[in-house]
């Protein structure tokens, strides 16, 4: 068994406090504030909801422009300096930020609110104080929406031109009303009840996936992750950064030595020409990994990275018209992505191409094992996180309400209250997963060393396949994609294979025909959905489900009953070939569910990543499994 560490055990999660603001002009204050309270608090944390639109329509690129201008006179903050060092977007859904050092989290909000507020999940009461800075006099039904994740004696402060007006609306909801004068409190009952059934309606008609339906974390049982890959390592450090303790097991004797082990990997969004959820998930989850290398660098660990941007050009009339559907589906950020001309695409790459394509100025590639080891060392330098390498833990047996591990040795660990599976291809290797539909793919990456041709090379090119600048005098050119197959074997087919794609997806071209490929190469085994989607959340128990599926045919019943699962056991994987842009956001939402937190996606993008999405589309839908 892991040696126990008293010192960590006695760690219990950090008090939080919660803040919330509406408007552009409220997050200086909040910023304010904050400053104010780590000055004093110096342990403190401190976690932000600001809303920074209208109730009207959705202007993200106009609220992103006010509030950059807002926060102008106030850049002398260090707080506000860190925070414009993030490139920040206007996208609708939460771009979750963390700033001093994870001691203060801002979810900022650039939607609409009229239906945005309805998009988070509430499994408990966060905000006591609100700043309201909004031009608009809110509905009835908005105010109720901020009052469903406000404590029952929430303070909203009201400038004082809007007091008068404002205070009747906001005290019908049971907020104590405050402006620079004066302060209105309340106690009414009536409302708080509102408030108690508006939260669990919420919960229960919002949620047909199981989620929320498991306990809290128990103070005083550390969190078991198994695995210790990209997925592994951001969990225990988000688990860190929310105060939760945790013990990660890996087979291997590195950290990061499985699929995560690649030199260098690609970072950059996976979009579709359809808008929809994994649209809005990588997006958001390009920023937080961005801008997890730039933290984990600035805390002194050696990431090999660049933000040199990537390439995405199309090889067949197919592949040319997804990605300009793409490019047209969505007023895209110019910072953020630009569709190039030939010529534009060509000075961008440094060699001729001769296609246009997307390109993405913020995107680049980064060493995904040593943001991997960083990742996890930051959590144990945290005081949060004890690792076991070399312990291969095969089996999973439930004690009461907590599990039981058990390695290949024959030791066993535990008892735990929650564990996580995120151990990369042994994904599907318990019984009690083994039905998730996740498939194995074989991928070899060529390490190609410079030469004439590949030097020039400015920025990660993507077509067939991917081609990166040279870091240390190579290049990694991949990658093959071998269904259900876990061989780690060099093969020189498959070397051939990724020189191939290269030269197919710039048929026009000739700086590639003589490269010599030599037989550097490294094979990984990764996970892949049939919707490129990673599963985050409750394993569900699927024998469960179908037995219950054979005899309960209503379509209600689905919708108001949470699926069966197996309690206190989660997954965190199937991350495909987009594990560096997918891995940190989801193990940062899995975290906070862990902990009853605000969480950084929506309720539509948590349906779309939980293990349960395959049976109860069905299920939502009346078709039979």
């Amino acid at each position: 068994m892991i040696a126990a560490n008293p010192a960590l055990q006695s760690h219990s999660p950090r008090e939080i406090t919660y803040l919330g603001g509406c408007g552009t002009a409220a997050l200086p204050r909040l910023l304010q504030h904050c400053t104010e309270t780590l000055r004093h608090r110096p342990t403190a944390k401190l976690h932000l909801l600001v809303f920074a639109a209208d109730d009207t329509e959705n202007k993200a690129n106009t609220h992103l422009q006010a509030l950059l201008k807002q926060l102008q006179p106030f850049k002398h903050l260090p707080l506000v300096q860190a925070m414009l060092q993030q490139p920040l977007l206007p996208i609708e859904m939460c771009q979750r930020l963390l700033l001093a050092a994870g001691r203060i989290t801002i979810d900022l909000y650039l939607g609409s609110h009229r239906n945005l507020l309805k998009t988070i999940m509430a499994p408990c009461p966060w905000i006591t104080l609100w700043y309201w800075q909004a031009p608009f006099t809110p509905t009835i039904p908005f105010i109720w929406q901020l009052a469903r994740f406000s404590c029952d004696n929430c303070v909203i402060h009201l400038p004082d031109e809007q007091f008068a007006t404002l205070k009747p609306h906001f005290i019908t909801a049971g907020f104590q009303c405050q402006s620079s004068t004066e302060i209105t409190k309340v106690n009414d009952d009536i409302a708080l009840a509102e408030r108690q059934a508006l939260r669990h309606e919420a919960l229960t008609q919002n949620t047909p996936y199981p989620r929320y339906c498991q306990p809290g974390l128990d103070g005083d049982s550390p969190v078991a992750i198994i695995g210790a890959g990209i997925a592994g390592a951001s969990l225990a450090l988000s688990l860190a950064e929310h105060g939760i303790y945790s013990q990660v097991f890996y087979a291997e004797n590195d950290v990061g030595a499985a699929a995560s082990g690649n030199r260098q990997g690609a970072l950059y969004p996976q979009f579709i020409p359809e808008a929809d959820a994994l649209n809005t998930f990588f997006q958001q989850g390009f920023l937080f990994s961005r801008q997890r290398i730039e933290q984990l660098v600035t805390y002194g660990h050696d990431i090999p990275h660049d933000f040199c941007g990537v390439l995405l050009t199309g090889f067949d009339p197919h592949s040319r018209a997804r990605l300009e559907k793409i490019a047209a589906a969505y007023p895209w950020d110019n910072e953020f992505l630009q569709w190039l001309a030939v010529d534009a695409a060509n000075a961008v790459a440094g060699v001729n191409v001769n296609e246009p394509g997307i390109f993405y100025p913020l995107a680049g590639w980064v060493g995904p094992q040593k943001f991997t080891q960083a990742a996890l060392a930051q959590a144990q330098q945290c005081g949060y996180a004890q690792t076991r390498a070399n312990t291969q833990i095969i089996r999973l047996t439930p004690n009461a309400d907590k599990w039981q591990l058990s390695d290949a040795q024959g030791n066993n660990y535990g008892p735990y209250t929650s564990v996580i599976i995120a151990n990369g291809s042994a994904l599907i290797d318990y019984p009690q997963t083994a039905q998730l539909p996740a498939t194995r793919f074989r991928g070899q990456v060529s390490e190609v060393p410079t030469q004439p041709g590949l030097a020039e090379v400015n920025t990660v090119l993507c077509a067939r396949g991917y081609l990166t600048p040279a870091w240390e005098h190579v290049h990694c050119l991949g990658a093959s994609y071998i269904k259900d197959s876990q061989s780690l074997s060099y093969s020189e087919s498959e070397q051939q294979e990724n020189l191939e794609k290269l030269q197919q997806s710039y048929p026009d071209t000739t700086w590639h025909s003589q490269l010599k490929m030599g037989q550097q190469a490294r094979v990984g085994v990764r996970m892949v959905t049939r919707d490129h989607l990673p599963m985050a959340g409750a394993v569900p128990d699927v024998n469960a489900i179908y037995s219950q599926a054979k005899v309960i045919h209503n379509i209600d019943f689905w919708h108001k009953t949470k699926a069966p699962l197996h309690q206190g056991l989660y997954v965190l994987g199937a991350l495909g070939s987009r594990g560096l842009c997918s891995a940190p956001l989801a193990a940062e939402m899995l975290a906070a569910e862990l902990t009853h937190q605000p969480l950084p996606l929506s309720v539509s993008e948590l349906e779309h990543l939980s293990a349960n999405r395959k049976w109860m589309r069905k299920l939502l839908k009346g078709k039979e499994l």
